[in-house]
Parts: C-alpha cells; sequence; structure tokens
C-alpha cells in the first residue's frame, strides 16, 4: 500500500544532526557516525528530503541535543553519557552542538533542544505539536539506535503516527542501523524511505 500523509497534520523531526555527531570533524568522529552519514549521503537525502517537506507545507522541527558546561542536565550514569562526558562535546554555544550547514535551519523553523535521548526528554516538542494539531511525525536522525528510536517509541506511546525516513537515518554502521529498523520499530512505526516520503507529500 502506496504510503499516504496529510501534510497539514505532519511535522518533519530533524535529528540530532549536530556537527560533533555527523561531521567528519565532530567530537564523534571515531564512533562511525560521520562515516556512515557520509558512506550513505545522508546529509544530501536529509536536504532534498527537507526541501520537499517545506514545499508540501509540513511543519519542520529540528531536535538538537546539546547542554551547559559541565552537563549539569545530564549524569553520566550509562556508558553513552560517560563517553559524552569524557569528549567534552555537545555544550551549547559550540560548533560542535551547531546544527551541519548542510541540514540547518531555516528561518522560523523551531529548534528543540533535548537533554536525552527521546525528542521528548526535557524539551518543548510536546507543545508545539499540539499547538499544530501534528498527527504523524517523520522521523529522519542520527543516531537510528538512539534518537531515532528512542522517539519513536515515545511518540507512539503519546498517539503519534510514525514514519521513519530509514535512509535519512544513520548509526555507528550498518549493522546497528539495520538492526534497529527491523526487529521492533516495524510494530511501533512505519519504516519508510525518503523517496516513498517524497512521492507521498508531491
Amino acid at each position: 500500500m502506496a504510503l499516504e500523509l496529510n501534510p497539514g497534520h505532519t511535522a518533519l523531526l530533524a535529528m540530532d544532526f549536530e556537527n560533533d555527531i555527523v561531521h567528519e570533524e565532530g567530537a564523534f568522529k571515531d564512533f562511525g557516525f560521520a562515516q556512515m552519514v557520509k558512506d550513505n549521503d545522508v546529509l544530501g537525502k536529509t536536504a532534498s528530503l527537507l526541501t520537499a517537506a517545506r514545499n508540501a507545507g509540513v511543519l519542520v522541527i529540528y531536535v538538537s541535543v546539546k547542554f551547559r558546561p559541565g552537563y549539569p542536565e545530564r549524569p553520566a550514569n550509562g556508558g553513552l553519557w560517560q563517553g559524552l562526558h569524557g569528549a567534552n562535546a555537545l555544550i551549547e554555544g559550540t560548533w560542535g552542538a551547531s546544527i551541519h550547514d548542510a541540514v540547518a535551519p531555516q528561518e522560523g523553523e523551531p529548534v528543540v533542544t533535548k537533554r536525552g535521548v527521546s525528542a521528548f526528554m526535557a524539551s518543548d516538542l510536546e507543545p508545539i505539536l499540539k499547538n499544530k494539531r501534528i498527527g504523524t511525525l517523520l522521523l529522519a536522525g542520527v543516531a537510528t539506535n538512539f534518537v531515532v528510536e528512542g522517539t519513536a517509541r515515545e511518540a507512539s506511546d503519546r498517539g503519534y503516527n510514525v514514519v521513519i525516513v530509514g535512509d535519512c537515518c544513520a548509526s555507528v554502521n550498518q549493522e546497528a542501523h539495520d538492526a534497529s529498523l527491523t526487529v521492533a520499530l516495524p510494530f511501533l512505526s512505519t519504516i519508510s524511505n525518503s523517496e516513498e516520503v517524497t512521492a507521498a507529500l508531491a
């Protein structure tokens, strides 16, 4: 069945495209995210998806994970967060915490700051979605098995229809990416791609 979308009640969440995560010179360049982003042209595909969404009148929301110096909002209570503290990364106001130029927000597009894995964590995402009467979320971001999966799970619990744009996501490697999209998430969301979503918005 072809994907069907109502642009007026759909939002595209572009998540965690900060330089520290997706740029080849970012703080996490050795983790594998930036390499997979490059190999799969995730930034190029996401830029095209953003254009299609804007042209269709879809609400574009950026989700950015960043913290104050010293990480007062985020305890190092797991391997992921321990690595964050050690890298001195994603600090508000720095180049590393800025969204990559290839997929940068346009004027007026909201940028939501989160303090954990899910886009809903300590952010004001929910009021924006409710105010705009959004029922469907298109998810694109890095990493597939962190922000994308975490947001998909929480959004499903909150009653949203979730569509994951798989080729606009990346993880530490292809295996981790594929595992996230093939095990649990098909039961909580629709797994799609940028070509199918663009066609549904045309």
